[in-house]
């Protein structure tokens, strides 16, 4: 993964909606389990990325998957075109 300028670490659902979890450091493992409970809340699966750069920059932010919360039932890619297509 090429070095992010403003990396940020995300929780990325299937349906390409995400909630930055922090920037600049890994979130802990309360964190991810905390992510996991609110996706189980509301029935959604996705995973844990990073992000390069904020989504409201002119350039489309890369994201890189790190791992998967709740078995997701789509690909990581899918969820990342629906990422880019509600970005506009």
């Amino acid at each position: 993964m090429p070095v992010a300028r403003d990396p940020r670490w995300v929780l990325l659902a299937e349906t390409g909606e995400y909630s930055t979890l922090g920037r600049h450091r890994e979130p802990e493992e309360e964190d991810i389990l905390a992510a996991e409970t609110a996706l189980a809340r509301v029935g959604r699966s996705g995973w844990i990325a990073v992000m390069s750069h904020s989504a409201y920059e002119r350039t489309a932010p890369e994201l890189v998957m790190v791992r998967p919360l709740r078995d997701p039932r789509t690909p990581f890619e899918d969820a990342v075109e629906a990422f880019r297509r509600r970005a506009g």
